[in-house]
């Protein structure tokens, strides 16, 4: 009898042995198969993305014409950026331009608002408001330096209409290129934002602001106290987008505009990047440059997220 229940609890041990070894193949696939899927898309933008990132670092320590090999020159490029004049002065332009946050943010927050709320003609509106983002930035340069210069249809328009005292040299004067410069690239750029809080106000929490109003809010107090922290994660991405957007795309639209004129005051980091790499031969100086473009970036949008993070309500 006692061979028996031996030979019959024999087994048990293995079966269960098995049982965990089946268990821990199919966790393993688990996490396996989606890797596998990835794979391809991982390899394509570690070889598009992180490989040209890395190159670039290691570049930014040498002096390299983009022909000869280049030569390490230990930390020169990095202590020659921080006593450049042309550096400094596209750096405050940019942050010039992102100065124009609120705008940035608070006109498509606005006009997502309106649009929200179904006005009349609303559909057309919401087409409109994107369409400039469609448009090349080559286009939309060419076009502007075509409609602003001093004989231009928009100094034309001014003078037809009795007002052609307010006609001047909009892309030719030190004192406003910059500011129109900007309010070029806030059209053209606006209406993602416009489409990023409609789909924000589409997913809203009708009952939290039923209850507000039911407590007895206004609209503004809606508004700020639940509606704001709602589309909160809305406003991070626009804002890190703008961030982005304000550092790293306006070269299309300075080259074409304005050249970085008149002399350096529309000269931004990423046009300066451009001149010492491809008109001055410069790469590995450009490479530094990137390099602290990038790092300028990252510190700026951790700023930013902890500011916006800091004021959400517990």
């Amino acid at each position: 009898m006692a061979a028996e229940i031996q030979v019959q609890a024999g087994p048990a041990p293995s079966g269960r042995g098995a049982g965990r070894r089946g268990r821990s193949l199919r966790r393993l696939a688990r996490w396996v198969t989606p890797l596998l899927l990835l794979a391809p898309a991982a390899a394509l933008i570690g070889w598009l993305l992180v490989y040209p990132a890395v190159e670039a670092v290691q570049l930014s320590f040498t002096s390299w014409d983009g022909f000869t090999e280049p030569v390490s020159v230990g930390f020169e490029n990095f202590t020659e950026i921080v006593h450049d004049k042309h550096f400094k002065e596209a750096l405050v332009h940019n942050l010039l331009i992102l100065a124009s946050l609120p705008v940035w943010v608070g006109v498509p927050y606005g006009i997502a608002w309106a649009l929200n709320t179904k006005i009349r003609g609303w559909k057309f509106f919401r087409f409109a408001f994107f369409l400039p983002v469609v448009l090349s930035p080559v286009v939309i340069g060419i076009y502007y330096k075509i409609v602003l210069k001093s004989d231009g249809p928009f100094n034309g328009l001014l003078h037809s209409i009795g007002l052609g005292f307010l006609a001047t040299e909009w892309l030719n004067s030190p004192s406003i290129t910059l500011l129109v410069v900007i309010g070029i690239i806030i059209w053209a750029t606006f209406g993602i934002g416009v489409l990023i809080f409609l789909a924000g106000f589409s997913s809203l929490d009708s009952e939290q602001i039923d209850a507000a109003r039911v407590d007895g809010a206004s609209g503004w107090q809606v508004q700020r106290h639940v509606v704001f922290w709602q589309l909160l994660p809305m406003i991070e991405f626009w804002t890190i987008l703008i961030l982005i957007v304000s550092f790293t795309a306006l070269f299309p639209l300075i080259y074409t505009l304005t050249h970085g004129g008149p002399g350096f005051h529309t000269y931004t980091v990423d046009f300066d990047l451009y001149q010492e790499a491809f008109t001055s031969g410069r790469l590995g100086y450009a490479s530094a440059i990137g390099v602290v473009l990038f790092g300028i970036i990252a510190v700026a949008a951790g700023l930013v997220m902890g500011i916006l993070r800091a004021r959400r309500p517990s």
